[in-house]
């Protein structure tokens, strides 16, 4: 049946993604060769390339699973009643901790990232993305990870009522990742506090009357 192929190729992709990613994760990208992932994936080298463009779509493959999974914990959180600033919170510690811990990809997957143009929607998440690249693929995933803190915040008075929070959360995704690449952070610690100032410094234009943030409730 047709289902059944298209879910053997999606557990296929999985699959040769997160072997790419565990032997990236040791010896790099640079020296993890294609054999070396079709091996551990149990694939030809042949059939690696017909899921897989390059190494960087497997790395980006598999990043942006680890993203929509902690959208998902953010959405749960979101609609328990936990504040934006918290979950934003939450967020950032998840990604920071992986942009720490896998330092030596994060260039790949920030250049990768940085060089895509998603084109403008009112909800990244649920656009049709089966026609787009990966590395747009992967930049929407992000922008869909951090735009539902924002439409919160709007909805319980914190921003304007005609702030673009898409536009916001593709500005705070850049900012980010900008500051991982180029920020010389030392530890987890040093990359929160420095999203943290930028996501203050984007926040401010599109604070409604009155409103400030809560810089202690956010690193709760």
């Amino acid at each position: 049946m047709k289902v059944d192929r298209e879910e053997q190729t999606e557990a296929r992709r999985e699959r040769i993604a997160r072997a790419a990613f565990e032997l990236f994760a040791r010896s790099g990208l640079d020296q993890t060769s294609a054999q070396d992932i079709a091996r551990a994936a149990f694939v030809s080298r042949t059939n690696l390339y017909r899921y897989f463009p390059s190494k960087t779509h497997m790395l980006l493959a598999h990043f942006e699973r680890a993203v929509s999974e902690t959208r998902s914990e953010a959405l749960s959180r979101l609609s328990s009643g936990t504040a934006p600033q918290a979950v934003w919170q939450h967020v950032t510690a998840r990604m920071a901790d992986l942009g720490v811990r896998y330092g030596h990809l994060v260039g790949a997957v920030g250049q990768a990232v940085l060089g895509a143009r998603p084109g403008p929607g009112p909800d990244a998440h649920t656009q049709n993305t089966a026609s787009l690249g990966q590395e747009v693929r992967t930049a929407l995933t992000l922008v869909a990870l951090v735009e539902p803190v924002l439409h919160a915040m709007r909805l319980q008075g914190h921003l304007r009522t005609d702030a673009n929070t898409h536009l916001l959360a593709a500005l705070l995704v850049d900012a980010c990742l900008l500051a991982l690449l180029h920020g010389g952070h030392r530890d987890q610690r040093e990359v929160l506090r420095d999203w943290q100032d930028r996501f203050s410094l984007l926040m401010h234009g599109a604070l409604a009357p009155g409103v400030t943030l809560n810089r202690e409730a956010a690193r709760d």
